[in-house]
């Protein structure tokens, strides 16, 4: 499963052939899961044969709408990208873009090496070498009350408790919280559905184990 990271996406000399500039990947911030990357920490990149970065609709694979170039530089991960605007959900999605209406955009990669460090006086997962595998235009990157960004918050620091608790490696604690919340977000709700109550009953038993831990 990949990880993602949101950044606000502004597009810089849109023309009518589908082309366009920005930042897909803002360096050293925290994003609003807890996570920072480095300047520099893309060191391997999955690219089409031509050597560009695959672009796609809302992390989705198999919506692709272009590719872009790319290059890391002080700021982030800077892409001079291009729609093509023969497939027509791609055409559509562009003049969103060039409307303002999707303004952001989030990286798909693999975490390579990674730490937790203290900065600003919160706990976060420090990226420092990862696998870059596509970029995204998203709609919902900078809405802090957008349901997929609180789960994800909940799943960031359901992972940070298995690996600092119950001394899990990084990919442990991953695969055992994707098994979970992942199941709850059905359609940008919350239904309180069997599979939510046993997630509730599950999070009660954690919380006392760690309480019994510390006791």
């Amino acid at each position: 499963m990949l990880n993602t990271f949101a950044c606000p996406f502004e597009v810089k000399s849109a023309d009518d052939s589908g082309n366009f500039e920005g930042y897909a990947s803002v360096f050293d911030n925290i994003d609003l899961g807890g996570d920072v990357i480095v300047s520099g920490a893309f060191t391997t990149v999955k690219t089409t044969r031509t050597g560009r970065l695959r672009l796609a609709l809302y992390h989705n694979l198999t919506r692709l709408i272009g590719d872009a170039a790319f290059k890391q530089d002080g700021n982030g991960l800077l892409l001079k990208g291009k729609v093509n605007l023969n497939v027509s959900y791609a055409k559509d999605a562009y003049e969103l873009m060039k409307a303002g209406t999707l303004d952001e955009m989030s990286v798909g990669y693999n975490p390579i090496e990674d730490a937790m460090e203290t900065r600003d006086g919160r706990r976060v997962r420090v990226i420092k070498r990862a696998e870059l595998w596509e970029a995204s235009i998203v709609p919902f990157g900078m809405n802090p009350e957008a349901q997929v960004l609180s789960v994800k918050s909940d799943l960031r620091a359901f992972e940070c408790a298995l690996r600092e608790r119950m001394g899990l490696s990084q990919k442990e604690a991953a695969a055992v919280a994707s098994l979970g919340f992942p199941a709850i977000h059905r359609d940008g709700g919350m239904a309180d559905t069997e599979t939510v109550k046993e997630l509730k009953h599950l999070g009660t038993s954690i919380q006392s184990i760690f309480e019994g831990m510390h006791a």
